[in-house]
């Protein structure tokens, strides 16, 4: 798996953004440059983000998501969404068209169920409203489109009530990841990272309506012991199992009570930054 960062330009502000803050400069700002990374990186998915990928603009994208299907590698377009709800019909079909090809789909940010709370974590006035429609915007171009809700001290409790919106508002979506966030970037330190305890009945009740109305889910940045009956949706599980290397060997790392786990085998413990907040599991 690689990742590209496009640009640090975004249309958002959010709270729990794990990338530096959007006044740092940006290097080989390009399609030459975005080319010629993506030809050095490691093989398997190429992770297009940003920023907000969307920005940069249909004809560029569509470029690069050609050049990653000259390489033969599948291709993940991390964002947002906002800009989906204002570009062109015709890039819109262009961007999704390029995607297919590539064997890609988006992976959309999607924060929130009500207005106000994504208000509060993106900073993006009217960004909800844009979200919801540009989402359906991907989906209606045939795009395939997985929703990431990214878990966070602000919105933990109110993981039955995405759920629940997500059944009844998003239909046609790929699939749905709730993760964790990363004390990283803008979420560094404390106020965000909810304890894994805290978060997880909220989750498991989330969960539990994703499988009553049939929405193909998973978890990452959370352990499976901290899932209950739904273990077996932790991403790094198959990953452990078939001995991929990886962000999760490197973001992660066992710790005392993951020896006598029975996950042990198959969990690379939690996130550093998580421990580096709250000292124990």
């Amino acid at each position: 798996m690689a990742l590209i960062h496009l640009f640090r330009k975004c249309n958002q502000s959010c709270v729990f953004c794990s990338y530096p803050a959007e006044d740092g400069e940006d290097a080989g700002v390009s399609l030459k440059g975005w080319l010629k990374e993506i030809t050095l990186m490691p093989p398997g998915l190429v992770q297009i983000s940003g920023g907000e990928p969307l920005l940069a603009g249909s004809r560029d994208l569509c470029l690069l998501l050609a050049a990653v299907k000259k390489l033969g590698r599948r291709a993940e377009l991390q964002t947002n969404a906002l800009a989906a709800a204002e570009l062109p019909g015709g890039e819109i079909k262009n961007i999704v068209r390029a995607l297919n090809a590539a064997n890609g789909y988006f992976n959309v940010n999607f924060p929130a169920s009500t207005p106000d709370l994504d208000l509060k974590m993106t900073r993006a006035p009217g960004g909800f409203e844009k979200r919801l429609a540009g989402v359906k915007r991907l989906i209606g171009a045939g795009g395939a489109v997985r929703l990431t809700h990214v878990i966070s001290e602000l919105n933990y409790k109110e993981l039955p009530a995405f759920a629940a919106y997500a059944a009844k508002n998003l239909k046609g979506i790929a699939w749905l990841q709730f993760s964790y966030i990363k004390g990283l970037g803008r979420a560094g330190g404390k106020k965000y990272l909810p304890k894994y305890a805290a978060v997880k009945p909220y989750l498991e009740k989330a969960l539990s309506i994703c499988r009553e109305n049939k929405i193909r889910c998973e978890v990452d940045h959370i352990p499976p012991c901290f899932l209950g009956e739904f273990y077996a949706l932790n991403v790094d599980m198959v990953k452990m199992r078939d001995g991929v290397k990886g962000p999760h060997l490197e973001e992660k790392e066992q710790v005392e009570p993951c020896l006598d786990c029975r996950f042990i085998k198959l969990c690379p413990g939690p996130r550093k930054d998580y421990i580096a907040v709250h000292k124990k599991l």
